[in-house]
């Protein structure tokens, strides 16, 4: 079995994941960096199927590093081919035309290496069809980027399966960010392979943290892929159900499990810091609050309470609806710590006057500080 090309999906340039964290950042950048460096380094030309840019109006950003990374296939002489996503679909002017390597593949053949593939953009359900159905019997391998039924169980919308598939017996699709492989029947009755290589990064906090790409490889007319792992931003997750489970990851426990988190060599500095994910029960008392405080700037925190959905009417205590109230303030606040002290103050106390009044006091004897600081240093420069 000899290697053919590489093939990726779902890379979503952008400069995050997250639009209210804008400190996770560079992700998706660094993951399609080692996906060129891994043509670059075997030789090997790159089939992307879909979905290469977020969105699509773009920022200057995501558009510098695709087109940095394509002048590297470029300089290598190594083709790039491509199908599109729904995220950054054009049906006039493809987002990767803004450099003038790669080659759009939209319902077209194209050879590599002697294997001949056939891409299609992205298509609503009932046109997909028919484009399977104008597939050639000559084609080895189709590339596209669907919604399919057949990986999405009962999930969603599915706007395909593989039972619609004409003529071909191997399909590498883009839009499912997991890592997998489907077996089913085409239309004619034969054999067919659906293999999804999943997302370069984490697009979404309930995804898998191991993320790859896929080496095609073949003999003669059979084919198979060989996953290959991405570097990627470490992540835990974590679900205190009980006073003891919440006791020990705020006492140190968290703490040591991060300095476990390390990996060699080091991730890049933009990447280093880890995503942590902490389902909590909401009657914990102060459950919030102390997660947030244990974490720190050690991790990019996802909190959330836990919904008993065995119950009916939930039990309405303090604890809960401080909780609940704390964690929706964290979020609105966009992660102010100012404004955060603020509302915990307020809910923390018995009563809301004397709290905004300490508060007050507090700023104003903050705000003379400063100013009294100020007055010195100007003194002394004088």
């Amino acid at each position: 079995m000899r290697p053919f090309f590489v093939f990726c999906a779902d890379t979503h340039l952008a400069d995050g994941a997250w639009a209210s964290r804008p400190a996770i950042f560079g992700d998706s950048y660094y993951s399609l960096e080692q996906i060129i460096d891994y043509c670059l380094a075997h030789s090997l030309p790159l089939v992307i199927g879909g979905d290469v840019l977020d969105v699509k109006r773009n920022h200057a950003a995501p558009v510098r590093v695709l087109c940095a990374e394509m002048a590297k296939m470029q300089a290598a002489n190594l083709p790039v081919y491509y199908t599109q996503g729904q995220h950054e679909l054009d049906r006039n002017t493809t987002w990767m035309s803004v450099h003038t390597w790669p080659t759009h593949v939209n319902q077209q053949e194209f050879v590599i290496n002697g294997v001949n593939l056939w891409g299609i953009d992205w298509l609503p359900r009932g046109d997909i069809q028919d484009a399977f159905q104008s597939v050639p019997r000559s084609t080895d391998i189709l590339v596209c980027h669907q919604v399919w039924k057949d990986l999405m169980k009962n999930i969603g919308r599915p706007e395909c399966c593989l039972s619609d598939v004409h003529n071909v017996q191997h399909v590498l699709t883009g839009d499912f960010h997991v890592t997998t492989i489907e077996r089913g029947i085409n239309a004619q009755g034969e054999q067919v392979s659906l293999y999804s290589p999943g997302s370069t990064c984490m697009q979404d906090i309930s995804e898998a943290q191991d993320k790859y790409f896929y080496v095609v490889v073949g003999d003669g007319r059979q084919f198979s892929v060989e996953p290959v792992p991405l570097r990627t931003r470490r992540f835990k997750a974590y679900s205190l159900t009980d006073q003891n489970s919440l006791d020990n990851f705020c006492t140190g426990g968290f703490e040591a499990d991060v300095a476990q988190l390390v990996v060699s060599p080091p991730l890049p500095d933009a990447i280093n810091k880890p995503l942590v994910r902490v389902k909590f029960d909401k009657k914990l008392p102060d459950a919030h609050l102390r997660i947030t405080a244990a974490v720190g700037d050690l991790a990019h925190l996802f909190c959330e309470a836990m919904v008993d959905k065995s119950r009916g009417e939930q039990e309405t205590n303090r604890a809960v609806a401080q909780n609940d109230l704390i964690t929706v303030i964290d979020e609105l606040l966009d992660k102010n710590p100012a404004a955060l002290k603020l509302a915990t103050a307020l809910l923390n106390s018995e009563n809301a006057t004397t709290a905004l009044a300490q508060q007050f006091a507090e700023f104003n004897e903050e705000r003379l500080n400063a100013a009294t600081t100020a007055g010195s240093q100007k003194l002394v420069s004088t």
